[in-house]
């Protein structure tokens, strides 16, 4: 994970307490390591932490300059082979939008970086991805979308990143989905961990826009369209053996009358941005007392959905809303890191 630099901590909307209470939830389950600016700010986040109940050890700390808080994007992705852990070292230009210099090079670097703290071999590819791009179920099958792939790399085909998946990850099939949320359009282009996701090797946890939010602005939609568009896709889908899957549908989450934005803006919202990590779930949550009831009814069955599919697993609800004012998720704080 990445401490959230001043920006993401400023006005009505910060995101570090979303941060501490992904460190606090994960404790008991697995370490985080914690990129911060330096031993001052490793100081004051110590400190922070302890302020709001976290007397834990399970945090180590590495001082890399970062100007983000999506760990999942820029972060170390990790590979495994008989030789142990490697650091895949995607290109990174800033989800086709953010063009400074300095942004592109700091964020472009954290992964190198992280393997050489953590002593791990790197393999460089020229394919511009980003790991909420890329969604894999540990067997060879990996899902993503057109509109985010064939955009970071105008000038590769299909079949060529294909190829590039199969080298460096390991992939044996790619899974083309069309579009992620339409919500995801002015952030990300569309990553595949707002939509789909492997809850094991054969099963696909795929988003999907209820009945009564089908009608609500023209981004929900738009994004009910594109998620049965993909949703027909998968169910003509086979994985690395040729056996079908199972999908399971989990509701998005309801929309609320007070998102949508002057611009027709909503947040990225989205229950299958979740954080797996060995004996727990981290998924995220957004009813509070004075909003609908049907949020909190849809949150009790979302939590079912998760419970059932990962039954010797602890289900944690996080809110995750200030993230998602920024554009993104639990899942993209984080980036797994496999037992080597």
């Amino acid at each position: 994970m990445q401490w959230p630099p001043d920006l993401y901590n400023e006005g009505s909307r910060p995101v570090y307490p979303v941060v501490i209470s992904v460190i606090k939830a994960l404790d008991p389950y697995v370490k985080v390591n914690l990129i911060v600016q330096g031993k001052e700010e490793e100081a004051e986040v110590k400190s922070l932490l302890k302020e709001n109940g976290y007397f834990g050890n399970n945090v180590d700390y590495y001082p890399i300059k970062h100007f983000s808080i999506w760990t999942r994007d820029v972060g170390p992705v990790f590979v495994k082979d008989r030789g142990g852990l490697k650091v895949v070292n995607f290109g990174f230009d800033g989800y086709g939008r953010i063009s400074d210099r300095d942004y592109l090079d700091t964020e472009g670097q954290i992964d190198v970086l992280v393997a050489r703290e953590l002593k791990l071999p790197v393999i460089d590819s020229n394919l511009v991805a980003e790991g909420g791009a890329v969604e894999s179920n540990g067997r060879g099958t990996v899902m993503t979308t057109e509109a985010v792939a064939l955009s970071r790399n105008p000038g590769l085909t299909k079949a060529q990143i294909e190829g590039e998946h199969k080298r460096v990850l390991g992939a044996k099939k790619i899974i083309w989905l069309k579009q992620g949320l339409a919500e995801d359009d002015r952030v990300t282009g569309g990553h595949i961990d707002e939509i789909a996701r492997f809850a094991d090797p054969n099963t696909i946890l795929l988003a999907q826009v209820m009945p009564g939010d089908r009608g609500a602005n023209a981004v929900s939609r738009e994004s009910f369209r594109r998620l049965e568009e993909n949703y027909r896709i998968l169910s003509n889908s086979t994985d690395q053996d040729g056996k079908p899957f199972t999908i399971i549908r989990v509701p998005m989450p309801p929309a609320l009358s007070e998102e949508e934005s002057d611009r027709g803006e909503v947040p990225v919202r989205s229950y299958l941005n979740y954080v797996a990590a060995n004996d727990a779930v981290l998924v995220p949550a957004y009813w509070k007392p004075g909003r609908a009831n049907t949020l909190k009814t849809t949150e009790d069955q979302v939590k079912s959905i998760f419970q059932s599919v990962f039954p010797e697993r602890k289900i944690i609800s996080i809110d995750a809303e200030n993230v998602n004012l920024w554009g993104g998720g639990l899942h993209c704080l984080t980036q797994q890191m496999p037992a080597n």
